[in-house]
């Protein structure tokens, strides 16, 4: 297990919570553009989730292969950490997100 992963199986309730939220978030996304980007994504995500768990989560349902890039870039928008013109990929939703409890 790398420390991406170890992020997204953190097992602390707020993380849980934080999981569940951003993966609300994207299928909000998904389902409002057809296409899931941080960007988009990020304004619906409580203020009390770490950010880590928002790149962590993203990253795991890229492994799973639930996101899937679409090959388009746009800026990240993110101006905690000075990315907001730094380049983020968008994916497309290619399945269902299992939920914590699953």
């Amino acid at each position: 297990m790398d420390a991406i992963d170890a992020v997204a199986a953190d097992h602390r309730t707020t993380r849980v919570e934080a999981r569940e939220a951003i993966r609300d978030a994207i299928v909000t996304v998904a389902e409002q553009h057809g296409e899931v980007h941080i960007a988009d994504v990020r304004p619906l995500i409580p203020t009390w989730a770490a950010p880590s768990q928002i790149g962590a989560v993203m990253c795991a349902l890229r492994r799973q292969h639930v996101l899937v890039p679409t090959g388009e870039y746009r800026p990240n928008g993110g101006t905690a950490s000075r990315n907001a013109a730094k380049a983020a990929q968008v994916y497309r939703l290619a399945g269902p997100i299992q939920t914590s409890a699953a």
